[in-house]
């Protein structure tokens, strides 16, 4: 239900704002008001992004390349391509590639795909019935947690792997003792 809402407020932000002249290192949305930040917040993480396949990612990044190259020859784009399609191919690559890496973000991973894959884990840590579930999901939501990080890390500052295995097992370890620290309080102190 909340992904499906994210998808349509995004849809429904971009067909009733007007469509900028788009400039490739711009935004779509104004950025120096509440409305235009909330917009581009809520269209970089449509989760309707997520069915785009890998070649709709690199034919999204291809057009914006040409864009790119006719702006530095002082040419033309295909009159073909509008305004708006630049956008969506620009708001697709900017969700999909990581900008340091040039690679493709896994959809588990994606900021758009953030509610539809951590939306279930966190439902099934609340409706964990028992400790050894409850520790699972925590376990499992903060390991999804370090691979969206990860994911859209800052890749031009190199990091050790040994740094990444202390921050993930300093993560889940505190996730861990607090889940169990909480559940363990709340039966003692509230009991039925």
């Amino acid at each position: 239900l909340g992904v499906g809402a994210v998808g349509v407020s995004a849809r429904l932000l971009e067909s009733n704002t007007p469509v900028p002249p788009f400039k490739l290192d711009g935004e779509r949305f104004d950025s120096s008001s509440f409305f235009g930040r909330y917009a581009k917040m809520i269209s970089n993480g449509d989760p309707l992004t997520l069915f785009k396949t890998s070649d709709d990612i690199r034919r999204a990044e291809s057009l914006l390349k040409g864009f790119e190259a006719s702006q530095k020859m002082g040419t033309k784009m295909d009159e073909n391509i509008s305004t708006a399609e630049l956008w969506e191919a620009k708001k697709l690559k900017d969700s999909a590639i990581h900008p340091d890496t040039g690679e493709i973000i896994p959809k588990p991973f994606r900021m758009a795909g953030y509610a539809a894959f951590n939306g279930p884990i966190c439902v099934a840590m609340m409706a964990s019935a028992s400790t050894p579930a409850l520790l699972f999901w925590n376990w499992v939501n903060q390991s999804q947690n370090a691979l969206v990080n990860y994911s859209n890390r800052n890749a031009s500052s190199p990091t050790t792997n040994e740094v990444l295995l202390k921050s993930y097992s300093a993560a889940v370890m505190s996730a861990l003792t607090v889940a169990f620290g909480l559940s363990q309080f709340i039966k003692k102190r509230y009991t039925p």
